[in-house]
């Protein structure tokens, strides 16, 4: 469990953190001749792709390492601020994202713009970029990039895959093209997209975020 700095108290949890009384699980699946299921109410997406279930209250400490994996897809279909779950910022240079500063391993390579840089991690708004660079482990310790994005597509699910009968082959973690047909056999744990066509930009000068509303502000004026 990732522990909580002191001062992250005084910040907004971000809604796609997992909290440590929640646990994520894959009930018991059935996997048939059109993919896998199981018996009762299932968290399928608009493309009817299968999720797990997430059970237990947003209570304990929240950990921020760790996805709620519903709240991911939500963000990254309807492009919301991973904070705080509204409308992530857009402008005429396209939708926010801050995402970790690359290292130039191998195992993460300089951002390739041209060739879009793929990602699991929900866009955010101007409001709450820093409040998503100071609380994600990796942006925190790492640094971070901040792009507005034009062209962002949908174009794989990773998750859990189940291979079809008879093969008795365990199930394993991967990545599929979105369209790919095999998604029928994945219990999805993240959406990605792909990002190309980035104007950056500096969420640390105050110049940019002037003004700037919580994207979730209504919905909780709405709840008062």
């Amino acid at each position: 469990m990732t522990t909580v700095p002191r001062r992250s108290r005084l910040l907004p949890v971000p809604a796609v953190a997992l909290w440590s009384d929640q646990t994520v699980r894959i009930p018991h699946l059935r996997i048939g001749p059109d993919g896998v299921y199981h018996e009762g109410p299932e968290n399928r997406d608009e493309e009817g792709q299968l999720w797990p279930q997430v059970r237990g209250p947003q209570t304990g400490a929240p950990e921020y390492a760790e996805m709620n994996p519903l709240k991911q897809c939500q963000a990254m279909e309807r492009l919301l601020c991973q904070v705080g779950m509204g409308p992530a910022t857009r402008t005429e240079h396209g939708v926010l994202w801050v995402l970790p500063r690359p290292t130039g391993s191998p195992e993460d390579p300089d951002y390739d713009w041209d060739e879009g840089v793929t990602t699991t991690e929900p866009p955010a708004c101007l409001f709450h970029a820093r409040v998503s660079a100071h609380q994600c482990p990796r942006l925190r310790t790492r640094g971070h990039v901040a792009v507005f994005v034009r062209d962002t597509e949908l174009v794989a699910v990773e998750g859990t895959y189940y291979p079809p009968p008879p093969t008795g082959a365990r199930p394993i973690k991967t990545v599929l093209p979105i369209d790919a047909p095999d998604t029928r056999l994945i219990v999805a744990d993240r959406l990605v997209r792909r990002l190309r066509a980035v104007t950056p930009v500096d969420i640390t000068d105050r110049s940019p975020a002037r003004g700037a509303l919580p994207c979730n502000r209504r919905t909780r004026e709405k709840d008062r």
